[in-house]
């Protein structure tokens, strides 16, 4: 403990220090845990790697047999069911349900319930997608392949965090746009290999633009046209 009644933890994992403050300890011993051994920041990609967005694998339904794609690798021993299947009204959850047993340990219980219970192959609204099948952590969508994390788009290739997009491809952190390729942060008209672009339209090769029409190359422009390299 410092002077001020803080804990200086070194973390398990990454050997950096971390602080735990008074009122932590309070709160540990409230709930009637021991105090972190991880830092913060360790703690964090720890709970970050129990969800798998952007890996998917080639395995088959458990419940139908076929080929399917999978968030969930086939060397990982769990009940994994194909969209269709999981969705549909043939089978009935409760059959997998668990007496709670007080005198046992909760997470005991929690993980016994996970590898008994099915699990949907893809984490998406399965009925909001049309010929989408290669996507994933998405709904209300059309035509797409490969995006993720993402929601109302169509026509949308390789892109992720996309968000009412149309007839683009190759994006990160784009919503609201239309005619986009290779490009960071849009929300813009027919623009490609672009960063940070608002409300723009027809601009190549530029970033941190707003307002920007017919222009190419440019750096943090606002509300012009017809610029080549930030010149009229």
């Amino acid at each position: 403990m410092d002077g001020n009644g803080a804990g200086l933890r070194s973390c398990q994992n990454c050997k950096q220090e971390f602080r735990i403050e008074p009122e932590d300890f309070d709160f540990y011993e409230k709930i009637k845990v021991p105090p972190p051994t991880w830092c913060p920041q360790c703690r964090m990609i720890r709970r970050f790697a129990f969800t798998n967005i952007w890996n998917l694998y080639k395995r088959s339904c458990d419940k139908c047999g076929k080929n399917i794609i999978s968030i969930y690798s086939p060397d990982k021993p769990v009940i994994v069911y194909c969209q269709p299947c999981w969705w549909a009204d043939d089978w009935d959850g409760t059959e997998y349900g668990l007496d709670y047993d007080p005198s046992r340990p909760f997470f005991e219980q929690v993980q016994e319930l996970s590898a008994k219970a099915p699990r949907s192959a893809l984490e998406s609204a399965y009925l909001t997608l049309k010929n989408t099948e290669y996507a994933n952590a998405l709904g209300h969508s059309k035509n797409c392949y490969l995006i993720f994390n993402a929601d109302l788009d169509e026509n949308c290739h390789y892109s992720n965090f996309v968000v009412r997009v149309k007839d683009s491809m190759d994006l990160a952190m784009s919503v609201d746009s239309e005619l986009l390729y290779q490009s960071i942060n849009i929300v813009s008209y027919n623009c490609a290999f672009c960063h940070t672009a608002e409300h723009c339209q027809d601009v190549y090769f530029s970033r941190y633009v707003i307002g920007c029409s017919n222009c190419f190359g440019c750096v943090n422009l606002r509300n012009k046209s017809y610029h080549i390299f930030n010149k009229p």
